[in-house]
């Protein structure tokens, strides 16, 4: 765990790095075009350089289109992306496979839908992880997430209201609703580097696959997450999540997950995976920490 949080640490420092730009075809909305490059861009505006402007700052609402100079032969894989296109679509297969004195298999799949706009957004994210272990199943998870925010003071300070739902059937968890509501801070909103913290209360409501008690209880949910282009290609992804009870702070879940992606081209992604997931007081003799790592392919649509 303390590796975990020195790591996310240490990547907060990684926002000095500096990235390239193509230079773009700028057309505002009153007919006027500028050819520059984008250095840097927001929620709200586009932060662009030109031999003639220098550098100037323009709101998102100006803008109409913005269009790439370069060549694609010459992109060498970046995304190309324009910017009213509102919504992130992303579906991940994964599997590995081991054999030997222990055969093991491992698949997982995840659907990622966002809907952002300069003021609110709106997230759907799933996830299934199935295994087994000579020819026994020994993983059975799923994971589901709704959430809706909107910004407020200067777009950096947000309110949100979230949804989780999860199952695990060998920790003894037929399912658990987390209904949220919050508010959070963006650090950095930015296509290079991302990074905010949040601060949630809710409702965690638990049923179990045994005979035990159904239970509810009030919990909160700190959480933090940071974005950090390393390269043209390649990305950095951190996300701590902590789910104290508020009757008794030393019962609590922590949810830790560490990914770098890289692009192949404009749609495909490989993604490594870091998970690992702590309960304090886990249920069914299970141990408190499960870890795993996946590999998975990413397609973007």
């Amino acid at each position: 765990m303390r590796i975990l949080i020195t790591t996310f640490c240490l990547v907060l420092c990684l926002f000095s790095f500096s990235f390239a730009n193509d230079t773009s075809k700028i057309t505002l909305n009153n007919g006027d075009i500028i050819n520059a490059k984008v250095i840097d861009q927001s929620k709200t505006s586009f932060v662009i350089e030109s031999d003639i402007l220098g550098k100037l700052t323009i709101d998102r609402k100006h803008i109409k289109d913005i269009v790439s100079l370069e060549k694609p032969k010459e992109r060498q894989g970046v995304k190309n992306k324009k910017i009213d296109s509102l919504w992130e679509k992303e579906v991940s297969l994964g599997f590995s496979k081991i054999s030997g004195n222990t055969i093991s298999s491992n698949a997982s799949s995840s659907l990622f839908l966002n809907r952002k706009t300069s003021h609110d957004e709106l997230t759907l994210k799933v996830n299934a992880i199935y295994g087994s272990s000579n020819n026994k199943m020994d993983t059975q998870k799923w994971y589901s997430l709704l959430r809706y925010a909107f910004s407020f003071k200067d777009k950096r300070w947000y309110n949100f209201y979230k949804l989780e739902t999860d199952h695990d059937r060998f920790t003894n968890i037929d399912y658990r609703l987390i209904p949220t509501t919050g508010v959070g801070y963006w650090f950095s909103d930015t296509d290079s580097f991302k990074a905010m913290v949040e601060l949630g209360v809710g409702c965690e409501y638990t049923s179990f696959r045994d005979d035990t008690k159904s239970n509810c209880e009030a919990i909160l949910i700190p959480r933090a997450f940071l974005e950090k282009k390393l390269f043209d290609k390649l990305t950095f992804f951190q996300e701590l999540v902590f789910y104290p009870k508020l009757d008794n702070a030393g019962d609590f879940r922590l949810h830790s997950e560490s990914a770098l992606k890289n692009y192949i081209d404009d749609k495909l992604s490989l993604k490594l995976s870091f998970i690992d997931d702590y309960n304090s007081s886990p249920d069914n003799n299970t141990k408190k920490n499960d870890s795993r790592f996946i590999t998975s392919i990413n397609y973007e649509f």
